[in-house]
């Protein structure tokens, strides 16, 4: 009979420990849940009005700081639309108008142009595949404008069709650009 009596002593014992303990591990949570909710609250920006060259050296600034492997493209949504939420603490705000960027060559565009980044990333990745299994560039020999020969890759199925901008392989590691290149003139 003693025996019982101490089993039911130490049972409650520990079974009040143990509610003990949970109550306080309860606790626990709902202090760090409080925490990191207040943490992620999304802060307020104001709309401010922002140039293509701010929202360009910001985006430098910004690709700068990222941790070695991570790109800028985490920037750029399905749209191809800036994410701004990322770089408002650089900006001192959301700007109010949209920006738009390539995935592929990392230029930005305002908002006339949003149609340029999309076209600039289907052909610079077929061009990239061009280069890569022809070891040459899909232009015409001795174009001096560089335009990229939508034919070449149509023919050999790096594109389906021709997107309506002319884009231009520059000097930059086979880079495309919108930009017609200007004239070199004879000195």
């Amino acid at each position: 009979m003693d025996i019982i009596l101490i089993y039911i002593i130490l049972g409650l014992g520990v079974g009040g420990a143990a509610i003990y303990l949970f109550l306080k591990l309860t606790s626990h949570k709902k202090e760090l849940k409080v925490s990191v909710n207040d943490t992620t609250k999304e802060r307020q920006y104001p709309i401010i009005g922002a140039t293509l060259e701010d929202i360009k050296k910001t985006v430098h600034d910004f690709s700068n700081s990222l941790p070695k492997g991570v790109y800028r493209t985490i920037l750029v949504k399905e749209d191809n639309s800036i994410d701004f939420k990322q770089l408002a603490h650089l900006l001192g705000g959301i700007p109010e108008r949209k920006y738009f960027m390539s995935k592929e060559t990392y230029d930005i565009f305002e908002e006339h142009e949003k149609h340029i980044p999309g076209e600039m990333d289907i052909v610079q990745k077929a061009v990239d595949l061009y280069v890569k299994e022809h070891n040459e560039y899909p232009m015409l020999p001795f174009d001096p404008e560089h335009r990229v020969n939508y034919y070449q890759l149509i023919q050999d199925k790096y594109l389906k069709s021709a997107p309506e901008i002319q884009f231009y392989i520059t000097d930059l590691d086979g880079l495309i650009t919108h930009k017609k290149p200007a004239k070199k003139t004879s000195s």
